[in-house]
């Protein structure tokens, strides 16, 4: 597999002195419990490293990478401890949170360490990210428990003076794909009611769709990233893989509340990929 990258952005992230991080997106990595296995004919975590070594190509560098569910396919220890290997040499701090393929308590256990973070809040100058655990254990679709609405709320009038990044795994607006909208995060409504009510929320970025989502809803940014395996068709009614390489979105945050951002894609779709599989 090519690590060349070609880039969906207008722009290359600039060097503005009123950035305050560049943060890079990564998400739906479906690692397998055995390093050789293969999902819908491909190895994951091959595209996996391979995205990671176009990253290190890149003569810009990311401040912080934010790992939004779906980092296994098999929950195990084995995947995961491969998976920090693998972040551990990105040399970056790595913020993960849970995906519906995902163990979220073995998750975090097992990933809190090193550079490598478990954790509902980061801080960052004049901004702060928001991680929300969207799961719902047994199921693919998501829902954000009371407990984790309290926690957004709590987190978002404790701040007022920082702008405001939420992630989650799941889509809360449609994607446009009847199959995959049957998994949309069910109390979306709740989440973006909350978002909308505080001015200081300017961005809510998720995974799950394994496809490139760029919608504004008022002030709000919505943000969902390719996969960095194997893509969903857009606008398909039934389960369909699209004939576009793995990839990932950078961010940049800057001082006075805005979001500037684009997306980097292999130059190749792996090899091996079913393109008329018809589920997984």
């Amino acid at each position: 597999m090519s690590s060349t990258g070609c880039t969906e952005s207008t722009n290359a992230p600039s060097d503005k002195r009123s950035m305050v991080a560049r943060i890079l997106h990564i998400t739906d990595f479906h690692f397998l419990a055995v390093r050789g296995q293969t999902l819908l004919g491909i190895e994951t975590e091959l595209s996996f490293a391979a995205v990671l070594e176009t990253i290190k190509q890149k003569p810009w560098q990311p401040d912080l990478a934010l790992l939004t569910g779906d980092l296994a396919q098999d929950p195990c220890a084995l995947s995961y401890e491969r998976l920090k290997e693998r972040l551990a040499a990105l040399g970056i701090p790595c913020y993960c949170l849970p995906g519906n393929h995902d163990d979220p308590d073995l998750m975090s256990r097992l990933l809190s360490t090193g550079n490598v973070h478990v954790q509902p809040r980061i801080f960052l100058d004049k901004w702060e990210i928001i991680c929300l655990d969207s799961t719902i254990r047994g199921q693919p679709g998501g829902r954000l428990t009371d407990g984790q609405l309290r926690l957004l709320e709590n987190s978002l009038t404790e701040h007022p003076d920082r702008y405001i990044l939420i992630a989650l795994h799941h889509h809360p607006v449609p994607s446009g794909s009847l199959w995959m909208d049957t998994m949309v995060l069910e109390n979306a409504d709740d989440l973006l009611a909350i978002a909308q009510r505080y001015e200081h929320v300017k961005g809510i970025v998720f995974g799950h769709v394994h496809q490139v989502m760029d919608e504004v809803r008022g002030r709000l940014r919505l943000l969902a990233s390719p996969s960095t395996c194997f893509q969903f068709k857009p606008r398909s009614s039934t389960f369909a893989l699209d004939r576009i390489p793995p990839g990932y979105r950078w961010i940049e945050l800057y001082s006075d509340g805005t979001i500037e951002t684009g997306v980097e894609r292999l130059t190749e779709v792996p090899t091996g990929l079913e393109l008329t599989s018809e589920g997984y």
